[in-house]
């Protein structure tokens, strides 16, 4: 089953991560039917000092056409604040990657780097957070900036709010969750109303799940108190980049969350949630398990592969035995460079694998 990926490893510690995901893909390649084809579509700050575009049509036309994008970061400290960055915006836009899927998961062998007490922790943190990925105040409608005023557009549709809760109740469905929850801002804002509403019409389809919704101040709270209570998180595009990135937090470090920006009918993108980290760059001390589970979801949510995204996962537990980056480093476990913690991984789902 032959797929062509595109890689855009982007800027800082971008191609460092990359190349540990690519590494797993070929050992993927290796002992099951796939087969993967690489092609470089570069992007991001570097690129645009050199064309003077973060996307060159190019690259664009070689993310289209293929299966997946596999994305590293972008930005860069020397130029402004978007000017690279505002790529990722763009292919989301265009590809009307509607989905941000972002797991947080608590490793068993992780749990010593939760900032969280036991008692907090429960049962342990496993949360899919679906947001919305290109409405509300980022699809950057009505933006007004001057002296005076600054201003940015918040609108929601229905197609927009149906399509994203549709998808987080069959998500919930498919893994067996027993409840969503929505988190939202309906005694204030109208477009929460709006979310709100459609929430609840969309959920009457799925009698066998339970509902809930929450604002989402509440909800911030409620994550760090009990954050074992929750399974499927759907939410709007601002709320969903604040409360994933704070339950990001939970799991050890940034470094170890993955995301998808999905079409289910186009081409996906599967990225770290980190940024570029250029303090950190050529240091090989990032941690590159955030894009090694990104493709976990790549095989997951792109190519319907359970059993190899399942392996993925498993492998990432098994060598969190064995060695960890330095930003989740523990006395009496090897701290590993950004490439050794890739070739463990790759090792482990080599084992796994070959079973």
């Amino acid at each position: 089953m032959k797929k062509t990926i595109a890689v855009s490893k982007g800027d800082g510690i971008g191609p460092e991560v990359v190349n540990e995901a690519i590494k797993v893909m070929k050992i993927i390649a290796d002992y099951s039917e796939f087969e993967f084809e690489f092609q470089e579509a570069p992007v991001g700050g570097s690129i645009w000092k050199k064309y003077g575009t973060n996307l060159p049509e190019k690259s664009f036309n070689t993310i289209k056409s293929s299966d997946a994008l596999l994305f590293g970061a972008a930005g860069l400290p020397d130029l402004p604040p978007g000017v690279a960055e505002s790529c990722i915006l763009k292919i989301r836009q265009e590809l009307d990657l509607y989905i941000n899927l972002r797991p947080v998961k608590l490793f068993n062998n992780l749990r010593d780097r939760c900032p969280l007490k036991e008692e907090f922790i429960g049962g342990g943190i496993d949360i899919a957070f679906i947001r919305e990925n290109t409405e509300g105040l980022y699809s950057n409608k009505g933006a007004v900036l001057n002296n005076d005023v600054a201003e940015n557009l918040m609108q929601y549709t229905r197609k927009g709010c149906e399509r994203i809760i549709e998808y987080a109740f069959e998500y919930a469905k498919r893994f067996k969750h027993a409840k969503i929850t929505s988190v939202d801002k309906a005694n204030l804002l109208s477009p929460s109303k709006l979310w709100r509403q459609i929430f609840h019409e969309v959920g009457d389809k799925y009698p066998d799940l339970l509902k809930e919704d929450m604002y989402v101040d509440a909800f911030c709270q409620w994550l760090i108190r009990a954050p074992f209570r929750f399974q499927t998180v759907v939410t709007g595009n601002l709320f969903g980049d604040i409360i994933s990135d704070e339950g990001a937090f939970l799991i050890g470090s940034l470094g170890m969350a993955s995301s998808g920006n999905i079409n289910p009918d186009k081409v996906s993108m599967y990225e770290p949630i980190h940024g570029s980290a250029p303090d950190i760059a050529g240091k090989q001390i990032a941690n590159p398990i955030g894009t090694i589970l990104s493709v976990k979801l790549m095989m997951q949510e792109s190519f319907q592969s359970i059993q190899i995204a399942q392996e993925i996962e498993n492998s990432v537990e098994d060598a969190l035995l064995f060695g960890r980056t330095v930003d989740i480093k523990k006395d009496g476990i090897n701290t590993l460079s950004t490439s050794q913690m890739g070739d463990l991984i790759s090792q482990k789902i080599k084992e796994r694998l070959r079973k």
